[in-house]
């Protein structure tokens, strides 16, 4: 809670921002207080996936008014707006990620030793950015959120079948008419994406993502009064994980050769504050990756005993975690979460996630079961 305190008298931690800054001086200064020394990792990161989401949806709309005309080539522009849409939700750079305006971020690394020395390493990874809030995310949608999504799929690749039938039909007006029909869905995209960016406000993102990095904080003196014996332990609190992933995707290309896949494990903690504790098996908006069975197996296992009983398996699809980057290259990896009782995430991604809505005990109950993965893993 004293985390979480501190994290709180910051408005937000938006990806890029001085909010952000602050809150990775803040976090490394609480890790040298524990005796353990941390740096600040700088990158270079967009401060908003919106301009991608903006960007993708106006070439499937540019692709479209073409197609009558031109099908072939409206068919290839809209072909290439999905691909970009299917990249950009598979945690993936896009042809568009290289002229979004990118600004300084950083990420908080630190190490625990194993005694004795060990090539063998397990990470505890949390993102302590928060994000902007978006109409998609209001209280009366976010329900919706999956099913939105996979329509917007459905679209686009509808999209590219009737931008090609333009060949046929392109002099029909019945044909134009329902090219502009799914322009227009397209676009709402793009107001949504406009008005997220004008209107909205970056949220407080106390459970989303600072309980995950309070969590650590606890997780980690329990690790120090014992030090593993086979494994170094990775503190990892990455930047930007709001604005796509960018903080892990950073840290894996700098750590990647010390880190190698098959000698280093992944536990993830994102949105823990509140609701019914899961382990994730897997996760993918698009293309779905099942975890290592040897990460899921240990999580298994410890939910046999009486105190994790209620912790359940879960199958992530409708966002991903940082963790995509590390299963993407082979790594074992899971994310703890809390969900309620319908599947949500509290609060997620609006105002509401402050510090009023966080439930102590069920951030007390992840550091449990991940303080016995990490000694189970160390075990093995």
């Amino acid at each position: 809670m004293e985390i979480l305190n501190q994290l709180a008298t910051l408005p937000h931690r938006g990806a890029t921002t001085e909010e952000e800054k602050r809150a990775a001086d803040l976090l490394k200064q609480n890790l040298t207080a524990q005796n353990i020394p941390a740096e600040l990792e700088s990158f270079r990161a967009s401060s908003s996936y919106s301009w991608e989401v903006i960007l993708f949806s106006a070439t499937m709309i540019a692709g479209l008014l073409i197609s009558p005309f031109l099908s072939k080539f409206g068919t290839a522009i809209v072909l290439l707006g999905f691909w970009s849409y299917t990249r950009h939700f598979m945690g993936r750079s896009t042809i568009f990620t290289p002229v979004i305006p990118k600004k300084k971020s950083q990420n908080i690394v630190a190490q625990i030793p194993a005694d004795p020395v060990s090539d063998k390493n397990i990470i505890l990874m949390a993102h302590y950015d928060s994000a902007r809030a978006s109409s998609v995310f209001a209280p009366s949608m976010v329900k919706n959120f999956r099913q939105s999504f996979l329509l917007n799929t459905w679209v686009g690749a509808l999209s590219i079948i009737w931008a090609y039938l333009g060949e046929y039909w392109g002099l029909s007006l019945w044909f134009r008419i329902i090219c502009i029909g799914l322009s227009l869905i397209h676009f709402v995209n793009v107001i949504i994406q406009v008005h997220r960016e004008i209107v909205h406000k970056f949220v407080p993102g106390i459970n989303d993502n600072a309980s995950g990095v309070a969590a650590i904080f606890d997780i980690i003196e329990e690790i120090q009064k014992q030090p593993l014996e086979n494994n170094n332990v990775w503190i990892v609190f990455t930047a930007c994980e709001e604005a796509g992933i960018q903080g892990a995707k950073a840290f894996y290309h700098k750590h990647w050769p010390d880190l190698p896949a098959d000698k280093t494990a992944v536990i993830n903690l994102d949105n823990i504050g509140s609701g019914n504790l899961h382990y994730v098996t897997g996760e993918g908006m698009l293309l779905y990756y099942y975890f290592d069975e040897s990460i899921v197996r240990a999580c298994e296992e410890l939910t046999k005993q009486a105190n994790y009983t209620d912790i359940k398996p879960l199958e992530y699809r409708r966002a991903y975690f940082d963790t995509l980057v590390f299963t993407q290259h082979g790594y074992p990896c899971t994310t703890l979460i809390a969900l309620d009782d319908e599947g949500i995430i509290p609060n997620w991604h609006w105002y509401t996630d402050t510090i009023d809505n966080i439930n102590e005990k069920a951030i007390d109950h992840a550091v449990d079961f991940t303080v016995d993965l990490v000694r189970l893993l160390d075990r093995q």
